[in-house]
């Protein structure tokens, strides 16, 4: 048997990504106080307790004091995290169903209308595991936007099982695009995740998503970027280069995978970030 398993913590959040080379039966109790949220990355076959095949992409939710039971016929690959059930429906908000504390409180198997997003965590998960291996401190507002980050990409694919019962809402797109725009330009000395803003306005990921595109005619994280891109740049600008490093600054905005951040800066104000800090 060969493997491999890397596990970081967060405060109180644990996530990890491994992987194993031979066929295996798990079984256990993962918690007897959290919530586990397990998502199968990458395997040739594997059953779950209920002898049904999952596929890649399944999401699988377990929660405290519940054994689980998985059949694996082949080496795969999967990423985990534990945290509490509260602090899930609290950031699901404006979802009707994820908002639902009885929703997390039964094992069930899950698959995403769009497994890709599911399966997105993995190179996430590899740009923070990266990240947190480098030693570097971190502020509070950088913290809780990765801690953020990484919670949304293992839970926000259920939104895509559960939208069509999504809460409506009374307010006109229009006043919940300003109302946010407000919001973050109110706090543009830190980054702004989509959850938060979703918790804001008490809005579904859909409607939020909706709203921006009929409004600015870009979705809410593109809107999001480009603020952070922009709080990048004032900063770059303001320092002194001496005492300055472009990924310190980068990081404190959100953005973990730094050669993407560089192209996506370039393209919006025609230089790299290390011309703007000497300039």
């Amino acid at each position: 048997m060969k493997g491999r398993l890397t596990r970081a913590t967060i405060g109180d959040l644990a996530f990890s990504k491994g992987a194993f080379s031979l066929p295996i039966r798990a079984s256990g109790i993962f918690s007897q106080t959290r919530l586990t949220l397990g998502i199968l990355l990458q395997c040739t076959s594997v059953r779950d307790i209920s002898g049904s095949a999952a596929l890649p992409g399944d999401i699988f939710l377990v929660p405290p004091k519940f054994d689980h039971h998985n059949v694996y016929g082949g080496p795969a690959s999967f990423a985990a995290m534990t945290i509490d059930s509260i602090e899930l429906t609290m950031l699901f908000a404006g979802e009707s169903v994820l908002s639902d504390p009885g929703y997390w409180s039964r094992r069930q198997r899950c698959r995403s209308l769009n497994p890709r997003a599911a399966l997105a965590i993995e190179p996430r998960l590899r740009a923070v595991f990266a990240l947190l291996a480098k030693q570097q401190p971190l502020s509070d507002r950088a913290t809780n936007y990765l801690r953020r980050a990484i919670v949304e990409g293992f839970a926000a694919p259920l939104a895509t099982i559960t939208g069509h019962n999504e809460a409506s809402t009374a307010s006109s797109p229009i006043k919940i695009v300003k109302e946010i725009e407000a919001y973050v330009d109110a706090r543009r000395d830190r980054p702004i995740h989509i959850s938060e803003l979703c918790s804001f306005v008490n809005v579904s990921r859909r409607t939020l998503h909706r709203c921006f595109e009929d409004v600015v005619g870009i979705g809410p994280s593109a809107f999001l970027r480009h603020k952070r891109l922009c709080s990048v740049h004032s900063e770059l600008r303001r320092l002194d280069p001496q005492t300055t490093r472009v990924t310190q600054i980068a990081t404190e905005f959100g953005f973990i995978e730094l050669s993407r951040f560089a192209r996506q800066y370039r393209l919006l104000f025609g230089e790299y970030p290390h011309e703007t800090l000497h300039r």
